[in-house]
């Protein structure tokens, strides 16, 4: 099954009504401003914002339509920053629980390593981990261990057995990227796709660096389609 977003083509003309300081989308710690929109459509890199505002989104999609997607707790990578930087990063994993953990399906963590990101996946039956990762390299499966092992650091208890121990796997056949700038919105999309209650179907999807700028359109649209003006 894909994943498509029926949205009209992007009024161009809609962008010049802001200044590049000028706020598109905000919830809670998400921030995205009109400089924002242009790193999407312009094939900049993302920043964490970025990668939280197609969380969000997909939040909501998933209000719509819950019937379609696994349960799942999601970890903002900002997680990792603000606890690199020893800001409070609690405030990012407060919603991991007991009661969280036994109600959902899922642990989804994007990580962002040497300005490369890849999506982590933890199976809570299955006690596994799954790597998506569009440039594959084991410096990548390295920093994610790193990553597992701090949260289960901060989650002592919550989880019913040692996340640590769980294997990590390394998802084969995904669509990859073929240049430097796309990881991000791969990571978005693996994100989409992890999800999903339905087993995706990889080997229909090999094409998926062509319609990167598509992707990145219908994101940019999607969070102007929030602003009030």
């Amino acid at each position: 099954m894909r994943f498509t977003c029926a949205l009209p083509a992007p009024d161009l003309r809609f962008f010049v009504l802001f200044f590049r300081d000028d706020v598109i989308f905000q919830s809670g710690n998400i921030l995205i401003n009109r400089g924002d929109i242009d790193d999407i459509l312009t094939n900049q890199y993302f920043s964490d914002n970025h990668v939280d505002s197609f969380a969000f989104l997909l939040s909501e999609k998933i209000r719509i339509i819950p019937k379609e997607f696994q349960k799942y707790l999601y970890i903002s990578p900002l997680y990792r920053l603000y606890k690199g930087y020893k800001h409070d990063y609690q405030m990012f994993i407060q919603h991991i629980t007991p009661d969280s953990v036994r109600e959902s399906k899922l642990i989804v963590q994007p990580i962002c390593f040497q300005s490369h990101w890849v999506l982590i996946v933890g199976k809570l039956k299955e006690k596994v981990w799954k790597l998506y990762d569009s440039l594959p390299n084991p410096e990548h499966k390295a920093i994610c261990t790193e990553v597992i092992k701090q949260i289960h650091e901060d989650k002592a208890g919550v989880f019913p057995s040692d996340i640590t121990t769980w294997k990590l796997q390394t998802v084969r056949g995904i669509p990859t990227q073929s240049n430097e700038y796309d990881c991000e919105i791969f990571v978005c999309k693996y994100m989409e796709r992890a999800i999903l209650k339905k087993k995706t179907d990889w080997a229909s999807l090999k094409e998926w660096q062509k319609y990167m700028p598509k992707f990145r359109a219908e994101l940019g649209y999607a969070l102007c389609l929030t602003t009030k003006m």
